[in-house]
């Protein structure tokens, strides 16, 4: 009994593992799609330089940018001569007229993709549309991947831990009718009875605290020794310890439920008649 009761142990190990596993993994994804956003700067290109520096005060207030970057007309220009190798020098370029060109950098983070739509309506209340890159294309590209990511993620969670839930009540509801079974038609003393209730105690508390706190003690031993981010939500963490108590609360009242009505069949409640005696028999007919 003792190595069947180990098996689900480990079974449930390997099923929390794989849940953190799978998650960490979706959210390596998920990482990879903000970092590739993260690298999608915005343009502003601001032809009026008393603009500038009302336009770089209220950027550098929004929640979400990485970086805010300003380059005059003539360093715009003499980086992309150098950048580009072109054949032209400063003298030549003295006579044409370059707007001011803002860089804005976004966080890879969840409050940059929000904060996406502020920016660009601060650029837009002071320049033109189409003096604006935001490089929209490509952007709308990465945010469609990005949601299709979040709602896989949320799908998984769902499954595993409706999946979780069946596991921790149906193996631990199988050991003990396994158990019942087995000793099926045997005598059992009062000591044996209790000894029983007390080792499905244990039982319970070991599931509820051997598989779930071992993995995660795991992953964040993991993390921490290898370096790792740490980019498992809490809200996964939390999930799996609600399966974990909720399944542990099923199974100890549907066992609980069970004991009683096993003690109610070997130990039926009688109902006990009493008897009539002759004599007051005849007097309750003679009082008749």
């Amino acid at each position: 009994m003792k190595s069947r009761f180990f098996l689900i142990i480990i079974m449930l190990c390997i099923l929390f593992g794989a849940w953190q596993y799978l998650s960490y993994e979706s959210m390596r994804s998920l990482q990879a799609k903000l970092d590739d956003i993260s690298r999608l700067p915005i343009y502003a290109y601001v032809a009026d330089t008393t603009k500038v520096e009302p336009l770089m005060r209220e950027l550098k207030s929004v929640a979400g940018i990485k970086t805010v970057v300003h380059e005059t007309a003539h360093q715009a220009a003499t980086e992309l001569i150098t950048a580009y190798s072109l054949p032209l020098n400063e003298e030549m370029i003295e006579d044409y007229s370059f707007p001011d060109i803002i860089t804005i950098s976004l966080q890879p983070t969840q409050e940059a993709i929000k904060a996406k739509a502020v920016i660009l309506d601060i650029l837009r209340a002071k320049i033109a549309e189409t003096d604006i890159d935001s490089q929209a294309s490509a952007y709308n590209d990465l945010a469609d991947e990005l949601k299709l990511i979040q709602r896989r993620n949320i799908s998984f969670t769902a499954f595993a831990f409706v999946l979780m839930l069946l596991t921790v009540v149906f193996s631990r509801l199988s050991f003990e009718l396994h158990v019942l079974l087995h000793y099926q038609g045997k005598k059992h003393s009062v000591i044996d009875r209790i000894r029983h209730q007390d080792q499905g105690v244990r039982h319970t508390w070991s599931m509820l605290l051997i598989p779930l706190p071992l993995c995660i003690a795991t992953y964040f031993i993991l993390v921490f020794s290898l370096h790792l981010p740490q980019i498992v939500p809490y809200w996964v963490f939390i999930a799996q310890l609600v399966a974990a108590l909720t399944g542990t609360l099923i199974t100890h009242f549907t066992l609980h439920t069970f004991d009683q009505e096993i003690s109610y069949n070997e130990n039926p409640v009688q109902i006990v008649t009493p008897e009539i005696s002759t004599t007051e028999a005849n007097n309750e007919a003679t009082d008749t």
